[in-house]
């Protein structure tokens, strides 16, 4: 099936906002976190990112794609 719409431009922000995960974002699977006093939808910004981030660790949200937020992670736990 063809798609009507193209993907969303990614959109970055001037200065990055912190976020508080909401539910848990890794490589593979994408999370959600709370900021802006919203919660959205998110994904890692790099697609290589080999951590994952838990519920309630703090995030860098540097843009977005769509209403996607686009996450750097702070502190987290290698998968290797």
């Amino acid at each position: 099936m063809v798609s009507l719409f193209a993907p969303a431009q990614i959109e970055m922000f001037s200065e990055a906002v912190m976020g508080t995960v909401e539910k848990t974002i890794s490589q593979n699977q994408p999370g959600r976190v709370k900021c802006l006093g919203s919660y959205w939808p998110a994904r890692f910004y790099h697609s290589n990112c080999d951590v994952i981030v838990f519920i309630d660790e703090v995030v860098k949200v540097v843009g977005r794609q769509g209403i996607t937020m686009l996450v750097v992670p702070v502190s987290s736990i290698k998968t290797d």
